[in-house]
């Protein structure tokens, strides 16, 4: 039976230069800078918060993410890329989370984006 199966190394993927590339790729000029704090902030999530198991902090909801900040850079190109990663980064997590979380993340957030303010957008009707 060992000789039907061949052993095969897997690694990690490294996130931070994925991040990198989907942010240059989406039209990040400071993709390296965003890509290291977004991959930090998924990462102290995942350590910080408590385990759920809606919770999804792999490769599929970061991309999912940076595809939507690409999209709000394209829809309001004159916003910094900071407060759009910043923003996108609250919009899609925040309404998973459990209530206890709420405060955590939002401290990382702030730790992450010092200086930042981007108000949630409200639908006017």
């Amino acid at each position: 039976l060992k000789a039907l199966f061949r052993p095969c190394a897997m690694v990690v993927p490294d996130f931070e230069n994925i991040a990198e590339i989907n942010l240059a790729g989406e039209g990040f000029q400071e993709s390296k800078v965003l890509a290291h704090k977004f991959v930090e902030l998924y990462y102290m999530s995942k350590e910080l918060l408590s385990k759920q198991h809606h919770y999804d902090w792999g490769l599929r909801a970061m991309t999912g993410v940076l595809r939507i900040a690409g999209g709000m850079k394209r829809a309001e190109p004159d916003k910094s890329e900071a407060q759009i990663l910043m923003r996108a980064l609250r919009d899609t997590n925040l309404p998973k989370f459990v209530a206890a979380d709420f405060g955590i993340f939002g401290g990382l957030i702030l730790d992450l984006f010092p200086r930042i303010e981007c108000p949630a957008k409200t639908d006017p009707e």
